[in-house]
C-alpha cells in the first residue's frame, strides 16, 4: 500500500473506526477509504482481544469497486476525530492486511488451501 494517511475516529453511535483519510475531505467533512471498526472485547484470560472489521464488506460492492476501495463520508460535526493519535504499528498492519490480504509467501504465513466461500450463488 501506497503512503497512507491513517486517521481514526469515533462515529455518532460510539464505534471506533480506523481508514486511510481521502483527499475529498474538507472542513465539514471527513472522507475515508476502507473504513474499519476497530472492535475490543475481552478474553476469558483478561486480556484483550482486538478486531478490525470492514464498516462494508468489499463482497458487497462490484468488482471495480472492490479493487478501487469503498469511499465514505462522515459529517464532522457527528464525530469525534482523534487528533493526535499515533496507533500501534501492529494496529496499521492488521488494517492494511483487512483490505490488502495477505501475500502469498509472506514471512511466517503459513499457505492455505482453504476454499473461498461466495456470499452470493453465481
Amino acid at each position: 500500500m501506497s503512503k497512507q494517511n491513517i486517521v481514526t475516529f469515533i462515529d455518532h453511535i460510539g464505534r471506533t473506526i480506523i481508514g486511510e483519510q481521502h483527499a475529498d475531505s474538507d472542513k465539514n467533512k471527513l472522507v475515508v477509504k476502507n473504513p474499519a471498526i476497530i472492535h475490543v472485547q475481552p478474553t476469558q484470560q483478561g486480556q484483550l482481544n482486538v478486531q478490525t472489521i470492514p464498516l462494508f464488506f468489499r463482497e458487497f460492492v462490484s468488482e471495480k469497486t472492490r479493487a478501487d476501495g469503498t469511499v465514505w463520508s462522515f459529517r464532522r460535526d457527528n464525530i469525534v476525530e482523534g487528533l493526535q493519535v499515533d496507533n500501534e504499528p501492529r494496529l496499521i498492519e492488521q488494517y492494511n492486511k483487512l483490505f490488502t490480504g495477505v501475500v502469498a509467501g509472506a514471512p511466517g504465513v503459513a499457505p492455505t488451501a482453504e476454499k473461498v466461500v461466495k456470499l452470493f450463488d453465481e
